[in-house]
């Protein structure tokens, strides 16, 4: 198993190999792949970032390049990378996380949200493109997270509907599984 983060855990697991990129940098990605000694068989992305909501008349273009290069451009690198290691075997599975936020306006920041939205799109282009292939790519799409940050930024909220971490990391498997029945394509809302 391999993990992939822009800096070492601070408590990494026994049997995981770790590398060290940023996932929006092209030549990072390749060189992580090239690295890789067999190709994996799945490629679970959870990078992303977040941005609250604002008025649109508050657009701020940073904002708006930071949660690209976050949540999209990773995403495609990473897609671009993995299809070209899977090809090789002629199956794999891809799966990214995209965000309730993609389909959902209320409360959605709009920086955020249409950067997610960009995510949805990618995996059924790139899924569309792996058709004649068993390489699959799909999406998780959570709603809040139940994460201590998350917590931390939304004191008074009811959490009791948050996705937890766990329920997540099932959809992920699910979709990653060699005999998983999900379709190309496929988002699961957790």
């Amino acid at each position: 198993m391999h993990a992939v983060s822009r800096s070492a855990p601070s408590d990494p697991i026994s049997g995981v190999d770790y590398y060290s990129a940023d996932l929006g940098d092209e030549a990072a990605v390749r060189k992580m792949f090239a690295s890789i000694a067999t190709t994996p068989w799945a490629v679970i992305n959870t990078v992303g970032g977040f941005a609250p909501h604002r008025p649109i008349i508050e657009f701020d273009t940073a904002e708006f390049q930071t949660q690209y290069q976050l949540n999209l451009l990773t995403a495609a690198v990473l897609t671009k990378h993995a299809v070209q290691a899977m090809r090789k075997r002629g199956s794999g599975r891809i799966i990214h996380t995209a965000s309730r936020s993609a389909t959902h306006t209320q409360g959605a920041g709009f920086a955020y949200s249409v950067s997610k939205a960009g995510v949805l799109h990618l995996v059924k282009m790139a899924a569309a493109e792996c058709a004649d292939s068993d390489i699959r790519v799909h999406a998780v799409s959570p709603g809040i997270i139940d994460t201590a940050t998350n917590r931390a930024a939304m004191p008074n909220a009811d959490h009791g509907g948050w996705a937890k971490p766990a329920d997540i990391s099932r959809a992920y498997l699910f979709l990653a599984a060699p005999k998983s029945p999900a379709k190309s394509g496929t988002t699961i809302t957790v």
